[in-house]
């Protein structure tokens, strides 16, 4: 006859535990899944960086928009932040900094280390009918920061 104290151990030599194999298998399988999120997480969080510089240089073309539309086609007088009206952006974590062009207008933005170090120009011109366009540049478009 079997006192309490067997069958109490009867009753747990059935539950079984995890075998070494298996957590083995477990943690490599979350190696390999590391292996492949971390670069993706890190290329994902260095374009949202660089967006930074994109925005700061969209609100720099909203601004010498605005300016040519009162000074007409003349570049010239819309290519200094003075001349726009805009406070020159001051340096941050992810822009290293952003320049307009004097003569051309030119507006160049140019990531911190952080944001990846990439470039975003936009290239103004006036057609003949009087339209502005902006043309996008920089090495940004090669990685695709910036299509």
């Amino acid at each position: 006859m079997l006192d309490s104290k067997d069958s109490k151990f009867l009753h747990y030599s059935h539950i079984q535990g995890f075998s070494l194999l298996e957590l083995l298998l477990v943690v490599a399988l979350i190696g390999i899944l590391a292996a492949f999120a971390v670069p993706t997480y890190q290329s994902y969080l260095q374009k949202t960086r660089f967006m930074e510089v994109v925005q700061q240089s969209h609100g720099v073309r909203i601004a010498q928009s605005a300016c040519l539309l009162q000074a007409g086609e003349n570049l010239t007088a819309c290519d200094t932040f003075a001349e726009l009206a805009y406070p020159a952006p001051a340096a941050s974590d992810n822009t290293q900094s952003l320049t307009v062009a004097a003569s051309t207008g030119v507006i160049t933005g140019t990531a911190t280390a952080a944001g990846g170090g990439y470039t975003f120009v936009l290239t103004p011109s006036i057609n003949s009918a009087g339209q502005l366009s902006y043309e996008h540049g920089g090495t940004c478009l090669a990685i695709g920061y910036c299509n």
